[in-house]
């Protein structure tokens, strides 16, 4: 009995043992899994109350402070694209010369590289419009805006899960909005190959990402904490990864379209890739080399194919210098003849372009301009008054002294090489011109005519014939003067349904259309979309031109911009594309009594020049807008007016035509 109590306790000593071990398994279950539960809360999840407003701001250079004005001193020689000229050398053989500059800047082609055309496909696929005027950004801006549709990759990392919340592709000019959790602390992350193409999706296992050859790498990162419910903005400012190698020929000193053109970069020279690490922001050591053949370039512009270039982006940034070979070049000229230009003798084979400087986000730029130098012209300047040498006949006038500054007109300019001018000066008294074209034998290569009246019905016969001959012209006229002016624009556009009307007062302003970008947009500026004045009176409206006769003209303006009464259809100036003119409707487009300088005037004299003889705008002119004009709101004096640089840059055009177009001298 002694030993079966003793059993008992000890299988009751067991029992309460083994509730014991249990309560205290169960006891531990609990705990581990209410621990498992309170790390399983730290993720809070976002509730669709708290975003990022992500936007695309600009891009600026890595060594540039936004908000500066640059670096360099206004002593410092740049291009009209920015760049610093580091050294450039004039190749001569006969007739033609080269202009062969290298030049380093910093990579401002932000939104300028979507809508690349290959040279050969220029006249089939005209680019998409622009949303923005990248062309009108000051070369020395440190931010450059991005263009509207360009993709971007961007990732937001959550620095409390040690994971990626989001990775998406986005497009400028679209907001993105992510959720996010209120006051948690994130990294973000953007690149982009400043392109419309898509992007391939981020592995989140491996934050590398490849760059390319025949695009920039443009990268920014950054923290965000949403502290506040609502949208909380972000704004991307990339930077320029990688240095570009750029490559341009522009043969609009010669006034010949590129038709043939073989180049490339020597043995010596390559181009490299890299992978880029997002996360810490540096290129890989391992760089690849990529295999080029013959450079592929595009033209600069969608309506020439005088100006081409190539651009490459190497991740290789202590690179600083690249040998070039020109193997074959040619170009049709204004008569039709193709030139083959003899590149072995122009240094243009094995030619090594060298620089002291380069880095991210820096331009290397081997510049290639080819002239003709143009035998010496006559011009006949028809003078309507030569005390605001409306012809430029003047040689103390501003339009006058332009013409003859060998900075602007000589064998050594950088603007238009020709030998140099012989000037004949008519008044514009009835018969005149008839006289001074009486002779073919005689006849001057360039007319520049500007006045009121006086011309008789034999004065516009003879220009109408020396035209039809394949005379040059730039006719400046403003009065109805008994129809005659009427009666020979009837002829030129063969149609009696050409009527022309006096219109506007002075001070009126006329907006410059894009078209004909080799003309408008070189040598002295590039006037597209910008504005001229009208002198001291009205202008000559030239109305119902037939249409089949309108395309054979390039309309550079139609009604004035701060005049109510709008002409639709009339034309006020334009260039013929067959015969050799030029027309503007008003006498005093050149007006201006003072040497150099703008006369302080909003209504009269619109012409100007700095102390150089160099064409500027006006920079104070206009009538006050009407309430119902395209451009009502702007006040008196509230347009630059670009007269002097829509002058210098018609007339060079003229003096390439009297070049190349047979002029029929005959009996």
């Amino acid at each position: 009995m002694r030993n079966n109590m003793i059993k008992t306790q000890l299988d009751i000593r067991r029992t309460v043992s083994r509730i014991s071990c249990s309560l205290t398994l169960i006891t531990l279950v609990i705990l581990v899994f209410s621990s498992c539960s309170k790390e399983m809360d730290t993720e809070v999840l976002p509730d669709g109350s708290t975003k990022l407003s992500i936007t695309v701001g600009s891009v600026t250079g890595e060594d540039l402070i936004p908000g500066t004005k640059g670096r360099a001193s206004s002593s410092t020689v740049r291009l009209s694209s920015g760049e610093t000229i580091f050294k450039k050398e004039t190749v001569k053989l006969d007739d033609i010369e080269m202009d062969i500059t290298a030049a380093v800047g910093d990579d401002l082609s932000f939104g300028k590289n979507n809508f690349q055309k290959t040279l050969d496909k220029v006249k089939q696929q005209p680019s998409p419009s622009k949303q923005m005027a990248v062309a009108g950004i000051n070369p020395l801006a440190i931010d450059i805006p991005m263009e509207v549709g360009v993709k971007y990759w961007f990732v937001l990392f959550n620095t409390a899960t040690q994971k990626i919340d989001h990775s998406v592709q986005a497009v400028s000019g679209t907001k993105l909005e992510l959720d996010v959790v209120k006051n948690q602390s994130y990294e973000w992350y953007a690149y982009s190959y400043d392109s419309q193409e898509n992007i391939s999706p981020l592995n989140s296992n491996n934050p590398e990402v490849q760059t390319r050859a025949d695009r920039p790498f443009l990268y920014a990162r950054g923290t965000v904490t949403a502290t506040a419910t609502g949208n909380t903005p972000v704004a991307i400012v990339f930077k320029h990864q990688l240095q570009q190698v750029k490559v341009r020929l522009d043969t609009r000193g010669l006034f010949g379209n590129i038709s043939t053109l073989l180049a490339k970069f020597a043995q010596n020279t390559s181009i490299k890739t890299g992978a880029f690490n997002i996360k810490n922001g540096t290129m890989g050591a391992a760089l690849s080399t990529v295999p080029l053949n013959n450079l592929t370039f595009t033209v600069v512009e969608d309506d020439s194919q005088r100006q081409v270039e190539a651009r490459y982006y190497t991740a290789e940034l202590t690179a600083r210098s690249y040998t070039l070979d020109i193997d074959q070049l040619s170009v049709i000229l204004p008569n039709g003849i193709t030139e083959n230009l003899p590149v072995e003798n122009l240094s243009v084979q094995n030619r090594t372009f060298a620089f002291s400087t380069g880095g991210k986000g820096k331009v290397h730029y081997a510049k290639i301009d080819i002239y003709k130098v143009i035998p010496r012209k006559t011009i006949l300047h028809i003078e309507g008054n030569s005390v605001y040498s409306y012809a430029a006949s003047n040689p103390d006038k501003a339009s006058g002294a332009f013409l003859r500054d060998v900075r602007n007109f000589s064998s050594v300019s950088e603007y238009l090489r020709v030998e140099g001018f012989t000037h004949d000066v008519q008044t514009s008294g009835a018969n005149k011109l008839r006289d001074a074209l009486a002779n073919p034998a005689n006849y001057p290569d360039i007319i520049i005519a500007g006045m009121f009246s006086g011309f008789t019905v034999a004065d516009y016969d003879a220009l109408e014939k020396y035209i039809r001959r394949g005379g040059v012209v730039f006719l400046m006229i403003e009065n109805a003067n008994y129809g005659r002016p009427e009666a020979f624009f009837q002829r030129i556009f063969n149609s009696s349904a050409v009527t022309m009307k006096l219109y506007d007062v002075s001070g009126s302003i006329y907006k410059l259309n894009n078209v004909d970008s080799d003309v408008l947009g070189w040598p002295f500026g590039d006037t597209r979309g910008k504005y001229w004045g009208q002198d001291g009176s009205s202008t000559f409206y030239i109305e119902n031109i037939p249409a089949s006769e309108k395309q054979k003209i390039f309309v550079y303006t139609e009604s004035a911009v701060n005049r109510n009464n709008q002409q639709p259809g009339s034309v006020s100036m334009f260039r013929h594309k067959t015969f050799n003119l030029f027309y503007v409707g008003d006498t005093g487009f050149l007006s201006n009594e003072k040497q150099w300088g703008q006369y302080s005037s909003t209504t009269i004299e619109p012409y100007a020049t700095n102390q150089q003889n160099f064409p500027v705008a006006h920079t104070a002119y206009g009538r006050a807008a009407q309430s119902s004009s395209p451009e009502a709101g702007t006040s008196a004096g509230g347009w630059h007016v670009h007269n002097s640089i829509i002058f210098g840059n018609v007339f060079a055009f003229l003096v390439a035509q009297a070049h190349y177009m047979e002029l029929d001298r005959s009996p």
